[in-house]
């Protein structure tokens, strides 16, 4: 069974209420912060999973997903963080929830992609926060679309790469292609990105971001070195997510931060 999340909000007629002198970017809220009831009651925390919704969206989109993956995982905490509303390009110039500008649909690895470096600065401050809390190897970065590509990013800066698990990018890709390799030269890339454990998800029907913007974001990846990246596809599946890909993340999520034994 397939679900929509995070639909193309650029055509929803709240965001056309949005006021066109709304200019500037406007800072995000709080994250949204999930915890079992097992790891409420024992104090047992010892992962946490940041987790980005795409663009449009909110973390209240991802809310009672992310609910069922603290389930799986409950000594796992997951942080919704909302991302500053922006003009968009794609949408007409008028601002929404976005982690960056777009400015099409065409070829997303090469997108300038204005913004994304303020949204890094924001998403390594939380992966330090946690990584001081539960451990070096004890964070992911995960996301759809938009989100995922921020994860991406994320983890591929020098300074995260020694604090980040694992990514898991649910039909994303990574953005500014050009940027992550000039920041990664040949002879200068840390043997933890050669480690660093990389989950893909797409839908083989993707109609916003193209399974061929995940194969060039796997191929991209392993060209720097990354030797731990899986691309799952799931056939007939849009810019959505499914019951058997959502069971797929909780089985990698397991493997990469697995319960610590007491």
């Amino acid at each position: 069974m397939h679900h929509r999340f995070g639909p193309c909000a650029w055509a929803s007629p709240c965001v056309r209420r949005f006021s066109r002198r709304l200019a500037a970017t406007r800072p995000a809220q709080e994250p949204l912060v999930v915890e079992s009831q097992e790891s409420k009651a024992s104090g047992g925390v010892s992962a946490s999973v940041i987790f980005g919704h795409g663009l449009g969206d909110t973390p209240s989109g991802w809310l009672w997903q992310c609910q069922d993956l603290s389930q799986q995982l409950p000594w796992a905490r997951f942080i919704l963080p909302p991302a500053p509303i922006r003009p968009v390009s794609l949408n007409g110039g008028m601002p929404m929830p976005a982690w960056y500008d777009i400015h099409g649909l065409a070829d997303r690895l090469l997108e300038r992609a204005e913004g994304v470096e303020d949204s890094q600065a924001t998403w390594g401050d939380l992966v330090e926060g946690q990584a001081s809390e539960v451990g070096r190897d004890r964070v992911v970065l995960g996301g759809f679309s938009q989100g995922g590509a921020m994860a991406l990013y994320t983890a591929l800066h020098l300074d995260m790469l020694p604090l980040v698990a694992g990514v898991v990018c649910m039909s994303g890709y990574l953005p500014n292609q050009a940027a992550v390799e000039a920041a990664l030269p040949p002879g200068k890339r840390p043997a933890a990105l050669a480690e660093l454990p990389v989950l893909l998800c797409h839908g083989t029907r993707d109609g916003m971001v193209n399974l061929d913007a995940a194969k060039r974001t796997r191929d991209a990846l392993e060209a720097l070195g990354l030797q731990r990246v899986e691309l799952k596809e799931y056939k007939g599946m849009g810019h959505e997510v499914c019951e058997e890909e959502l069971a797929d993340v909780t089985t990698w999520l397991q493997q990469v931060i697995p319960r610590r034994s007491r």
